[in-house]
């Protein structure tokens, strides 16, 4: 289930990246590894533009803002950061990367050694089980696992979009996808873009977002039609929301990516679908239609 979750909301832009229509695209570096501990799993995969200075640098600050909003409360139930925001030098990757890289790490290994011991008392407590039992349920106890992703989706002479998707495992029943969704960036000034859609268009959207998710649950779901395709969804209201994180732009139109739960249960995964631009353009807002170049 892991990776299809992750599959799904990536779907629609891993199949239609693409390496810009004209200008420079951003220079990047990819920087991976695995990392593990007695009792926690830490992946880790970032992109980052090679240059601190002018629009890429601004680029790549706010990426390393997302960075450090996703790493610093690894595993913290209660919204805490778990350890200071990097100071040092911002030009300095290696450096910069070691800092996340570790401090996660320890903050993930310390959260699931607290959650095992805290198992592990309920176990060797318990007066139902002989020692062979307890032993054998102290080897079941989970391991925790984080899997950080930030990557460059798509691109055009006008913006990048990145990929912020973690999965997270903390000894759950099962994981999750947790990320900041699709993370578009203004290339002319560098800053984050998040007002794709107006104010006012959810109601008049209606259409639109029964189509694209008769869409989703018919390819994942089997007999859906736009008639009932409410039946697979958990609304608070007559209206379908718009999805928490940001559309993404694509070279087709604007992806729409619902988060676990936030619309239908687990087993439905993450609802995703592209609204083409000629359907979508009369709702978005005129610094959307801007960035995106559309007349």
């Amino acid at each position: 289930m892991k990776y299809s979750l992750i599959l799904t909301a990536a779907l629609c832009l891993m199949v239609l990246t693409g390496c810009g229509r004209s200008g420079q695209p951003l220079k990047t570096g990819t920087y991976r590894f695995d990392d593990s501990t007695s009792r926690a799993d830490l992946t880790f995969v970032l992109e980052l533009p090679e240059t601190d200075k002018g629009t890429a640098g601004i680029i790549r600050r706010g990426l390393v803002d997302i960075m450090d909003s996703q790493l610093a409360y690894i595993a913290s139930y209660e919204g805490k950061r778990l350890f200071p925001e990097y100071d040092g030098n911002f030009s300095d990757t290696d450096a910069l990367i070691e800092y996340y890289r570790s401090n996660a790490l320890e903050a993930l290994d310390f959260s699931a050694n607290a959650d095992f011991e805290e198992r592990k008392s309920y176990i060797l407590e318990d007066p139902d089980m002989n020692d062979a039992e307890k032993a054998r349920m102290l080897d079941y106890v989970p391991r925790y696992e984080y899997d950080f992703s930030l990557t460059k989706e798509y691109e055009t002479d006008r913006y990048a979009v990145f990929s912020s998707m973690d999965y997270v495992y903390l000894g759950g029943a099962h994981g999750g996808v947790n990320g900041q969704g699709s993370v578009t960036f203004d290339k002319r000034n560098g800053r984050r873009f998040k007002d794709f859609i107006k104010p006012d268009a959810l109601e008049p959207m209606q259409d639109l977002l029964v189509k694209g998710l008769t869409e989703y649950f018919a390819d994942n779901a089997g007999s859906v039609t736009e008639d009932n395709v409410r039946e697979f969804l958990f609304l608070d209201s007559d209206n379908i929301p718009l999805p928490a994180w940001s559309p993404a732009p694509t070279e087709e139109g604007l992806c729409f990516t619902y988060k676990q739960y936030e619309i239908a249960a687990y087993a439905s995964g993450m609802p995703s679908f592209v609204i083409p631009y000629d359907e979508v353009k009369p709702f978005l807002t005129d610094e959307a239609r801007n960035l995106l170049n559309l007349k």
